[in-house]
């Protein structure tokens, strides 16, 4: 709390002043000095028939389907790992009897129980067959 009053403090000695003519916002405006004439300029005549400015329509829908391209495959990719990352849950309707999975539904934390219990399992079975083929001390 007390770092972020020091640093409210530090920051409002560190803005710069406010200028005299800005005092208040309410003041009209000071006129501006007229602008000096501008030196005298050939005329440049160009053709008015040819468009080299801008892209063409082609080019247009190019980018169109690009961005139509671009915006799907973000929808995509946000949709295929939303399912990826999403509870495993029974849905009303589904006609499984409560079941969406072969070895029986449940939430994630079940089924990371389940991960973990296997995974035990394995572990132990491991530490059983490397002491079953120690060698034998004498």
């Amino acid at each position: 709390m007390r770092s972020a009053l020091v640093a409210v403090l530090v920051a409002a000695l560190l803005a710069p002043p406010v200028a005299a003519a800005q005092s208040s916002p309410f003041q009209p405006l000071q006129p501006s000095p007229a602008p000096a004439p501008a030196p005298p300029t050939e005329t440049v005549v160009t053709e008015s028939g040819s468009d080299d400015g801008g892209i063409s329509t082609l080019q247009q829908t190019f980018l169109i389907l690009a961005g139509v391209v671009l915006v799907v495959g973000i929808g995509v990719a946000i949709a295929r790992d939303a399912r990826r990352n999403a509870p495993v849950e029974a849905r009303p309707g589904s006609g499984s009897g409560g079941t969406s999975a072969g070895e029986g539904a449940g939430t994630r934390k079940q089924l990371d129980q389940r991960a973990a219990q296997k995974h035990k399992a394995a572990a132990k079975r491991a530490r059983q067959a490397r002491k079953k083929n120690r060698p034998v001390r004498k």
